[in-house]
């Protein structure tokens, strides 16, 4: 309703009011003014006037302070649009209570709303000065005007919290209306704790409690009477009593409230004594506000929450739009408990920064999350670098960009995994019925891409060559997909892929919730792609996808793992566990939504198949966990060791690490690589996933599992470890080279006897192998083919050196007639 009475029949409204309310002696709550009982000083407009204003306040409840906390209580960071904790009256120091009566509204308890003394004082002056500079507001009607701009500053309504604040007669008849109406519907001691808890008390601090613990570092349950008199001091000029910028004025105001106590009665004088001597004793206790003042390095956790609750759809019980639930998060006083291990959170810092600082001239960056096998609870995500939301100098060592978490919760678009991809296609070989020592051609070489399938069809394109790098130590032409994957040999996941389907393994990946860190273009589909429709699908269009060409982040990577660990059971990655509104009453989140999504025994095989990694594989430099503890994971290690990686687990932990460089330089259109450059001091010539990834992964670990109990993977079922087993060809009389690639496409390896033996077959020929031709023996066994030196038909023997043609060009030439030596 608009305000618009005349500025001087305002005025005498106010004096009418005095005068009734004196004369009457109406001093309780409920207080009216009826027209028949209005003086002459009133007009009828005037009286209509009044009674027409609204009486009814809406006192919703005031700002305050929400907590984010870690799984163990303890505080991670508060997020506050007005510094406040709201508590009971009960919560509140005997001495605050009577000081801020003192020197606010000696007769509080006395009036019903309005003290129509200070007020007749009021309204003799305002008429003589034809202004309202003298407000006479009873903590009543200050609580109303603080409703009034709290209200209106929650709403984002500038104008109405201006309103609220203005010198205005019509404001201070509609405050009168609001304070007599509030004080039928509540007690003086409610009004009371209400008014202490919306006070302001200087800059962002609101409230009595939040006063006390900023100011003196103590709750206001504790409050001294020194202490509870300067903060009630406060609170008539907030910025020109302020303790921690005006101590003086602070001090000196102090003992003004102090005296009026004496005055007053409510303290004796060796009390006052007692307080007036002592000092201001202020101890400043800032109060961390969002996710740049956290301490312990939390700041990336942190953050990943605050994305989460905001952007998050899934949070709606907060609010329906992002803007609803960030007000909600700033002044909803919600308690958020997150899923945050501190100890973990600690170990990945230290075992980071001491392998690659946060100001490192390489300018290299480290990522790591660990996740909870069973639960999907995050327990940390951390980096290298330290959290901030400003603008900051290249390579300070402060970014805002988490390069743990995908792109929609401010991370990075993330970054090619290297051969940790490979389990994905580990699983779906074991699920589609094959074996771990299952053996499949090893070597790199150059493939069509007609030779792969995705979702039953070839896939379109022209050839795709590989090789395997020197982490796979192999030159043997057939391979174990054990040994493969121990060796994380590109030629074994290659041929893997070839006989599986590249949407299979997609599928795989995203049982396991494996997607691109950000939505890109669709380069599978040229109608999406050209309609501008982005995914974050993996593409089954290039053959490449098991060797990690996918962006995929640190986050991804460590649930995928977790759910290997977990027998194949996923878990969403979850780092909110409960929120409770200011009444302590929890607010619907989502959940990790736990369910099985592989089968249990492809899980365990794949488990097994990682577990060489340590033993006999590629960061078997690193070593196993002490203690015995089980451990399965994966290096990884793109083109030109652009990025490098290391995702491993235990049964209780699951740990993702990256390690790279993120930027790209000037002058370039690609990120570096990390070989041949100094990092922390030293000169590295090739850098690999075993080189910082697995260290860190392990430091990370060892610290993480202290205290927890040694864990056994369970075993896969007996049918993943089977060798399959395949009739020998039957290669006599044919040219050892012949024989060779023979005997090799079945799957078996080759070795040439140096010695000759007489047969009927022709010399120089195939005499025999062993195991022979016909006969049933595992794939990948070893065939021994022995070269004939002929006469068992009458041509001869003949026992001179002799050359003999190798398969893949070139001789080689043994006593008698010679043969191929081993592949």
């Amino acid at each position: 309703m608009s305000l618009a009475l005349p500025s001087r029949n305002v005025l005498r409204l106010i004096g009418a009011f005095v005068a009734t309310s004196v004369a009457g002696g109406l001093l309780a709550a409920g207080l009216v003014l009826p027209a028949a009982g209005a003086t002459g000083m009133l007009t009828k407009n005037s009286v209509t006037f009044f009674d027409s204003l609204p009486s009814e306040l809406k006192t919703p409840p005031p700002s305050e302070n929400s907590r984010l906390l870690a799984a163990d209580g303890s505080v991670i960071t508060t997020f506050f649009e007005e510094n406040r904790r709201t508590v009971s009256l009960d919560k509140i120091s005997p001495f605050m209570r009577k000081a801020i009566v003192a020197i606010e509204d000696s007769r509080f308890y006395e009036h019903g709303g309005v003290d129509p003394k200070g007020l007749a004082r009021a309204a003799i002056v305002n008429q003589i000065t034809h202004n309202a500079s003298q407000g006479a507001s009873t903590l009543t009607q200050q609580y109303v005007k603080n409703v009034l701009v709290e209200t209106a500053a929650a709403a984002g309504d500038s104008a109405a919290a201006k309103k609220a604040k203005g010198k205005t007669a019509s404001r201070k008849v509609q405050e009168i209306r609001f304070a007599v109406a509030l004080e039928k519907q509540l007690t003086k001691d409610e009004i009371l704790n209400r008014y202490l808890n919306i006070a302001a008390f200087g800059g962002t601090i609101n409230g009595v409690e939040a006063a006390a613990r900023y100011y003196f570092r103590t709750t206001a349950a504790k409050l001294t009477l020194a202490q509870a008199a300067t903060l009630a001091g406060v609170v008539q000029l907030p910025g020109k009593y302020n303790p921690q910028t005006h101590p003086k004025e602070a001090l000196a105001r102090r003992n003004v409230v102090l005296n009026r106590m004496l005055e007053l009665k409510v303290i004796d004088q060796k009390a006052h004594d007692a307080a007036v001597a002592t000092k201001l004793g202020t101890k400043i206790t800032p109060v961390a506000n969002g996710c740049a003042n956290t301490k312990n390095q939390q700041g990336y956790y942190c953050e990943y929450v605050r994305r989460q609750i905001i952007d998050n759809d899934a949070f709606s019980s907060l609010g329906k739009t992002p803007e609803a639930r960030e007000d909600m998060l700033k002044r909803g006083g919600l308690t958020i408990k997150t899923a945050m291990d501190p100890k973990i959170m600690t170990a990945a810092w230290k075992a980071m920064k001491s392998r690659i600082p946060p100001t490192d001239k390489s300018h290299v960056a480290t990522a790591s999350v660990t996740v909870q096998p069973g639960t999907g609870k995050i327990l940390s995500i951390q980096q290298n670098k330290t959290f901030t939301p400003s603008k900051t100098t290249k390579y300070s060592g402060k970014i805002s960009l988490n390069y743990a978490v995908d792109s929609a919760w401010g991370g990075s678009t993330g970054f090619p995994t290297g051969s940790t991809f490979k389990p994905f296609t580990l699983a779906t070989w074991l699920d589609s019925g094959k074996s771990l020592n299952a053996v499949v051609p090893s070597s790199g070489g150059v493939a069509q891409f007609s030779d792969f399938t995705a979702c039953g069809h070839a896939v379109q394109g022209g050839t795709y060559p590989y090789n395997n790098a020197d982490e796979g130590r192999t030159t043997d032409a057939t391979m174990s997909v054990w040994d493969g994957t121990a060796g994380s040999v590109n030629g074994v996941f290659i041929s893997m892929e070839k006989q599986l389907d590249l949407c299979k393994i997609r599928g795989m990946a995203e049982k396991l919730g494996v997607h691109l860190a950000a939505p890109r273009s669709d380069e599978c589909d040229r109608k999406k792609r050209e309609a501008g429709i982005f995914t974050k699908r993996l593409p089954t269009c290039i053959p490449s996808l098991t060797l990690g060409v996918a962006s995929i982040s640190p986050m991804t990577m460590a649930s995928a793992y977790a759910t290997f660990a977990d027998g194949g059971n996923y878990c969403r990655p979850t780092a909110v566990l409960q929120i409770l509104d200011r009444k302590k009453k929890p607010l619907k989140i989502p959940g990790a939504n736990c369910k099985q999504t592989i089968d249990k025994d492809v899980a365990n095989g794949v488990t097994m198949g990682l577990s060489r990694v340590f033993t006999d594989g590629t960061a078997s430099a690193v070593g196993r966990l002490p203690g015995q503890r089980p451990a399965s994971g994966k290096t990884g290690t793109t083109n030109d060791s652009v990025d490098t990686w290391f995702v491993g687990y235990t049964r209780q932990l699951a740990t993702a690490v990256w390690v790279g460089d993120p930027d790209i330089k000037s002058g370039r259109s690609t990120r570096s690589t990390l070989n041949g450059r100094t990092i922390d001091g030293v000169h590295r010539g090739s850098v690999f996933g075993a080189t910082f990834a697995a260290p860190i992964w392990k430091e990370i670990t060892i610290a993480a599992s202290k205290g927890m109990e040694v864990e056994q993977f369970e075993r896969p079922s007996s049918r993943y470890l089977a060798s399959p087993k395949q009739d020998v060809p039957d290669v006599r009389g044919k040219s050892p080279a012949d024989a060779t690639e023979i005997l090799e496409a079945a799957g078996f390896k080759v070795t040439i006897r140096g010695q000759q033996e007489q047969s009927q077959y022709p010399q120089g020929s195939v005499a025999s192998t062993s195991p022979g031709g016909g006969t049933s023996a595992s794939v990948g066994a070893e065939i021994t083919i022995t070269i004939s030196a002929g006469g068992g038909d009458g041509q001869g023997g003949g026992n001179n050196d002799g050359e003999i043609q190798l398969p893949g060009g070139g001789t080689i030439t043994l006593p008698g007639g010679g043969g191929p030596g081993r592949r």
